[in-house]
């Protein structure tokens, strides 16, 4: 079973991740995760990521589909990607290659102003990534 999750920053996909995981003993793929674990870990993926985020910019498209397809295995739940239109495309591409299957796909529909109160109330640990 393969399992897209959408929602705004705050809106609990790492939470309801974490119990479908569990439920369902799917791969937990959370975009940002894998983002910290290579940009912490000092790899190629992560110093080329890390160029363009200490500039303020987006990681390009082409990157974000790689570092989380290094991930895949058959049974996952892709949290907070595609966030667009060509990340979309790119994983669409990449999953008819490799004969995946999309299954589900859930959207966790939160108020603005919720997810912002939430977002401003969070602390997370520079050493490990931990909320």
């Amino acid at each position: 079973m393969n399992i897209l999750m959408f929602g705004p920053n705050g809106s609990g996909k790492g939470t309801q991740g974490a119990l479908i995981k569990k439920a369902f003993g799917l791969a937990h793929i959370e975009s940002g995760a894998i983002f910290r674990e290579h940009v912490g870990g000092g790899t190629e993926l992560g110093k080329k990521a890390k160029e363009y985020m200490d500039r303020g910019e987006l990681v390009p498209d082409s990157y974000s589909t790689f570092f989380l397809l290094v991930r895949q295995t058959q049974r996952w739940l892709l949290d907070g990607f595609p966030r667009n239109i060509a990340q979309a495309e790119q994983l669409h591409k990449a999953m008819q290659e490799q004969g995946m299957k999309l299954d589900y796909v859930v959207e966790i529909d939160l108020p603005r102003n919720i997810a912002r109160d939430r977002i401003m109330g969070r602390r997370v640990c520079k050493n490990d990534g931990n909320h």
